[in-house]
């Protein structure tokens, strides 16, 4: 075959641009540390990388986001589960001291405060936040479980409370106590001492609402409406109870005097219905008794009812309505944590703070603010002996002493009274201890199996992430060899190419 210059001068051209452009790709591999600068390069390592890009992206969003994110509402919750835990405890060592009565009678006052401050830390732990939003509320992230201090007046609800007939129990309560300040009235005649038994214990059947201080009915048709109260049959029919007296008078002795069989009382301040033996007898076996009424003044650290029961909420200012209905589904919020595998990292809050937490609270403060109301106006009758105003009248002096003994059978009265409901309270903080435990064990399990999650998406993110960089990143040694190699092969082509183009056959003609 025939070669020319022109031949020799075009493959020479050629071999030199071959050259360039190795050098030239090892240039920019080692000053980019990248395998390709584009697809055409290489489309076998584009496609491989947008995958593993793909799947590095979103193990990093796992591992530094979603994981993150979960595991700090986890520990959150989980803290203010074990608060909760601790507190339902000193209630429980509470109920054992006053089923002895076991307490200082000079600290009554003060231990009754004591017992209401852990409902009220009880119920604060429901509006822990995260990043704005409230663990315990579900899906109503925005709306606090508790009512603060803003928004208890805002709102008022009509609520539809469903029960069954063990929620029916049977109170003791102390009637007629020796009041102090009628001494003078007894003495001038205008008042009669002992036309009733001083004191006297009455049992009451009672139905205790979530809430206490309801709004008190007024005129005709009462305003709000009376409660409305039905009850579900043996025989599967939906009865109505009529309530007949609503009792707002600020004497306890007034609420549950001479109770009738039939009648049914409405005691707005307590929040109970009172329930005669005959109707009693109608309910006791009913697995559904169902109320409706009206709540219209909310304090802080109420429990908002939207969470707990089918309500309708009206803003007092501008009279719109909402209607909350709740079902017994759980509203699990979900993280997404790693490839098809998602995480509950919420606890309902219905499910850790009951209205029954709080009323049994409420009820053991107010049993021992009521022994120490007693003991207080048997001192007051006992420092009346001394008191010159009366020290020289005999009549006094008799009607004092008469006084004193009733005072004394009350101070008795309340005092079993008390320690009979603590002893009962002592089971019912024990159930509440083990299902706040239940929950603080599925929350405590749930963490545990996010720990694990972590564990392997960290080892995951750096498995795939190895992979990446294999798949585009260059190796430095390997490459400054090959360039030192292709540097040697250019410079050498430059040389011949260079000695070969200096002359042509036209040079020697």
């Amino acid at each position: 075959m025939r070669v020319t210059n022109q031949m020799m001068s075009n493959n020479s051209l050629r071999n030199l641009q071959t050259s360039t452009h190795r050098v030239d790709t090892l240039i920019q591999q080692l000053t980019t540390g990248q395998k390709i600068q584009r697809a055409s390069d290489d489309p076998v390592v584009a496609v491989r990388a947008l995958k593993l890009r793909n799947t590095v992206s979103q193990l990093n969003q796992y591992k530094t986001k979603n994981i993150k994110d979960a595991d700090n509402w986890m520990d959150l919750t989980e803290s203010s589960i074990t608060s909760i835990a601790n507190y339902i405890e000193y209630m429980s060592s509470y109920c054992v001291q006053g089923s002895t009565d076991s307490f200082n009678n000079e600290n009554r006052s003060a231990i009754a405060e004591t017992i209401r401050s852990y409902k009220d830390m009880i119920f604060s732990e429901g509006n822990t936040t995260y990043a704005g939003r409230y663990v315990f509320s579900g899906y109503k992230t925005d709306t606090s479980l508790v009512f603060s201090a803003k928004d208890a007046t805002k709102y008022s609800y009509n609520l539809t409370e469903e029960m069954d007939s063990s929620n029916i129990d049977i109170k003791t309560v102390t009637l007629n106590a020796v009041q102090p300040e009628d001494l003078d009235q007894y003495l001038a005649g205008t008042k009669t001492y002992g036309t009733a038994a001083y004191p006297e214990q009455e049992t009451v059947y009672r139905l205790r609402l979530a809430y206490d201080n309801l709004a008190i009915p007024t005129g005709n048709p009462p305003t709000p409406a009376l409660p409305a109260i039905t009850y579900v049959d043996g025989a599967g029919n939906t009865q109505t109870i009529d309530v007949d007296t609503v009792m707002d008078s600020t004497q306890e002795g007034d609420y549950y005097r001479d109770l009738g069989d039939d009648e049914v009382r409405f005691l707005p301040a307590t929040g109970e219905l009172v329930f005669g033996k005959d109707v009693y007898t109608q309910i006791q076996n009913s697995d559904k008794i169902t109320v409706n009424y009206t709540k219209d003044e909310f304090k802080q650290n109420d429990l908002r009812p939207e969470h707990y029961f089918n309500c309708v909420q009206t803003d007092k200012s501008s009279g719109e309505t909402v209607r909350f209905e709740v079902n017994d589904k759980d509203q699990e919020i979900e993280y997404e944590v790693n490839f098809n595998q998602k995480i509950r990292v919420n606890t309902m809050g219905r499910d850790l703070i009951t209205h029954d937490m709080g009323r049994a609270i409420n009820e053991l403060a107010d049993k021992v603010a009521e022994v120490d109301d007693s003991e207080k106006r048997l001192a007051e009758l006992k420092g009346l002996l001394t008191n010159p105003k009366y020290s020289n009248n005999p009549a006094a002096i008799e009607q004092i002493n008469y006084m004193i003994t009733d005072a004394e059978n009350e101070v008795k009265m309340k005092n079993q009274e008390m320690r009979d409901l603590f002893n009962q309270h002592i089971s019912v903080f024990q159930d509440f201890q083990t299902d706040v435990t239940a929950l603080q064990s599925d929350s405590g399990a749930r963490t545990a199996k996010l720990d694990m999650i972590a564990e392997r998406v960290a080892e995951q993110y750096t498995n795939f992430y190895d992979l990446m960089s294999a798949n585009e990143e260059v190796e430095y040694e390997e490459k400054a060899i090959a360039f030192s190699s292709a540097a040697v092969v250019y410079n050498a082509a430059l040389q011949v190419t260079g000695n070969v183009l200096q002359k042509s056959l036209l040079d020697f003609i």
